[in-house]
């Protein structure tokens, strides 16, 4: 029971990030598409490549805490 329990919280940590993701994403497409000069802003590589990094590193860090939360939940 206990292994089940971190591994719900350490997925649905990870699903959590993934959403955040996507709402990070899609407010950065709407502001590009209401004042086009971000848009040309969002296209350099240093920007893309950093975000990228970020991204990745938003759903891994809820899994950590997802997963720590289920060792408390597992006490």
């Amino acid at each position: 029971m206990r292994a089940s329990i971190l591994l719900w919280s350490t997925v649905s940590g990870a699903i959590l990030g993934v959403f955040i993701d996507a709402t990070i994403i899609g407010l950065a497409i709407l502001v590009s598409a209401l004042v086009p000069a971000v848009s040309t802003r969002l296209q350099h590589r240093w920007f893309a490549m950093s975000s990228a990094v970020v991204l990745g590193l938003i759903p891994l860090a809820l899994g950590v805490l997802g997963f720590l939360e289920g060792q408390l939940k597992a006490r």
